[in-house]
């Protein structure tokens, strides 16, 4: 199995979860790269992919990991040579099995542009950020905020993911608090609890 590093750009951040996976499935086939299948009456190539990102926001840091016994640079070299344009392969690397390519990644690193400036020292030393959930009720997810910073007009931010905190709840709560204009954000790495790459772990 190997795990493939690609990012989501040029328009690829407007498609939808279960069409990233489709395009993903067409590239193999139409770059002839050999991926395995499962077994029954309704028989699907094995690719998995990490969690969902919010549909809009680009990407430098998606992962999916694919059965298949080819070599990973040549796999890297045929995904880029037949991939729709946005969805390109930045690492590849050979596994042992599966890895918890969506369990694994809890954490996420994003730059956002258009949000007022703020003291971000101040901020951490807030013990809520109450967010409203699709119920309507309220959830302090202050736990699920691990680092803000500025860099230059934009926020370096490192919060949850996949488990309760979206990016887009997180800019929303900070423009209805400290003011902005529109807004850009863009997903920079994936990250596990320890806050390292994800990737480090398949190096």
């Amino acid at each position: 199995m190997i795990v493939l590093k690609y990012t989501k750009t040029d328009g690829a951040q407007f498609l939808a979860h279960l069409d990233i996976l489709r395009h993903i499935g067409r590239t193999m086939r139409r770059a002839g790269i050999k991926v395995a299948f499962s077994q029954g009456f309704n028989p699907h190539m094995l690719v998995y992919l990490s969690a969902p990102m919010g549909l809009g926001i680009p990407s430098l840091a998606e992962y999916c990991q694919i059965d298949t016994e080819e070599n990973p640079e040549v796999v890297m070299q045929k995904f880029n040579e037949f991939a729709p344009s946005g969805l390109r392969c930045v690492g590849a690397w050979k596994t042992q099995g599966k890895v918890g390519i969506a369990s694994d990644i809890v954490k996420a690193e994003y730059l956002v542009k258009g949000i007022n400036a703020f003291d971000e020292s101040e901020f951490l030393k807030k013990e809520e950020f109450i967010v409203i959930k699709k119920d309507g009720t309220e959830k302090n997810v202050r736990d699920l905020i691990y680092k803000v910073e500025w860099v230059g007009d934009k926020l370096k931010c490192v919060i949850g993911f996949g488990n309760g905190l979206r990016i887009e709840k997180f800019t929303e709560n900070l423009i209805a608090e400290y003011g902005g204009g529109e807004i850009e954000v863009v997903k920079t790495r994936a990250l596990t609890a320890d806050e390292k790459d994800f990737e480090d772990g398949l190096k």
